[in-house]
């Protein structure tokens, strides 16, 4: 009863009548589809799946003019599962955003809370999962490109507009009394846009990963990678840190579709419980979009991950092709098909997105299919 008093207060804050100089608004996406894989473990698997295309969410969002150009900013962004009705992101009610901060015309934002990382600010917009769908991630989404995870704790500025140039800087406080180092995280990077041209690029560094960032995909310290069934996150097990450096770029031909690239680098130390073992990942991309009709468009891309392990000597490679065709019946509600094909070699086992179709493949090929409906609101 309290649960259900507290949701109809924040609908009811949220369709109140709002001055000129406030707004609030209540947002959301609801994303479900049918998924089939042809091999998770060995089996076939069919699964009724949430949050493909986009992640399902619901939120509030709001700003106060105080005057001479500056805004007080709030956002709390809640995501669940259509498909049981769970929350998502660990079961965090508001696992997907919650900060609150100051906005000036001038000088920039500051926020404070749990927020998205600059990868994702940043490179996301370059790379095809940005706007396609988290099946399209590199490599099991290895470098958070599909921001599999959000940073707690988090202090962001980011700077306004200028000539098309955009900076953005984060620091989040590990909160541990004596070591302020300790499970904490620094971020930058800087975008560019100006008619056709998009480009994109950013640093993350986060110390103790798997302890931060617990919604993610980390497996348990083995050195049998495939034990876990994690497909690349179980060559990481539970390192001591992660460093990512990521870029990319778009360029759009307007009404007939666009063009992308991008890159990431992404390390990390101490993987699965090995001193001195660092695990490298690289990422390539290239991808386009076509559109033949205003409400009909079609996406394709290739992704190439190779990896290093230096306590085996390991190098396991992840080819992948994918596609999307997405139909719009309007602006805000669409039905979209999408396929994808993993070939990994070096040892690795073929697994489309972290686990989320079930489990790794028991060989080195994964095909995923899928077809959802995704509404906005």
């Amino acid at each position: 009863m309290k649960k259900s008093l507290i949701a109809l207060g924040l609908m009811s804050a949220a369709a109140s009548p709002v001055s000129a100089q406030n707004a609030m608004t209540l947002y959301g996406i609801i994303d479900a589809g049918i998924t089939f894989t042809n091999n998770a473990g060995g089996h076939q698997f069919w699964q009724v799946q949430s949050g493909v295309a986009q992640g399902s969410r619901w939120g509030i969002k709001g700003a106060e003019d105080l005057g001479q150009g500056v805004r007080a900013i709030f956002q709390l962004e809640s995501g669940f599962n259509v498909d049981t009705g769970k929350l998502g992101q660990g079961g965090l009610i508001f696992g997907r955003q919650a900060y609150v901060g100051l906005s000036d015309s001038k000088y920039g934002t500051v926020t404070v809370g749990r927020q998205y990382d600059p990868v994702a600010d940043l490179v996301q917009p370059a790379v095809m999962n940005g706007s396609s769908g988290a099946f399209f991630s590199h490599a099991g989404d290895i470098d958070n490109s599909n921001n599999g995870f959000r940073v707690s704790n988090a202090v962001k500025y980011v700077t306004a507009p200028l000539g098309g140039l955009t900076f953005e800087a984060l620091y989040a406080f590990g909160e541990q009394a004596g070591n302020y180092r300790g499970n904490s995280t620094v971020g930058a990077g800087a975008s560019y846009g100006s008619g056709p041209v998009y480009l994109g690029a950013a640093y993350f560094y986060a110390r103790n990963p798997a302890t931060q960032f617990p919604d993610g995909n980390w497996a348990p310290s083995t050195t049998n990678p495939g034990v876990s069934g994690r497909g690349p996150f179980g060559y990481v097990g539970n390192p001591s840190n992660m460093e990512t450096y990521a870029a990319g770029g778009t360029y759009s031909f307007g009404q007939a579709g666009l063009i992308g690239m991008d890159f990431s680098h992404v390390s990390f130390d101490d993987a699965n419980g090995v001193t001195g073992n660092t695990v490298k990942f690289d990422n390539y991309e290239i991808w386009g979009r076509y559109y033949f009709t205003p409400v009909l468009q079609t996406t394709l891309g290739y992704t190439f991950t190779r990896a290093k392990v230096d306590a085996t000597g390991g190098s396991p490679k992840y080819h992948q092709l994918n596609a999307l065709l997405d139909y719009y019946f309007s602006k805000r509600t669409d039905v979209y098909l999408m396929g994808i094909y993993q070939q990994s070699a070096g040892g690795a086992r073929a697994d489309v997105y972290d686990g989320a179709t079930g489990s790794q493949s028991s060989t080195t090929r994964q095909v995923v299919a899928r077809v959802g409906v995704r509404h906005k609101f």
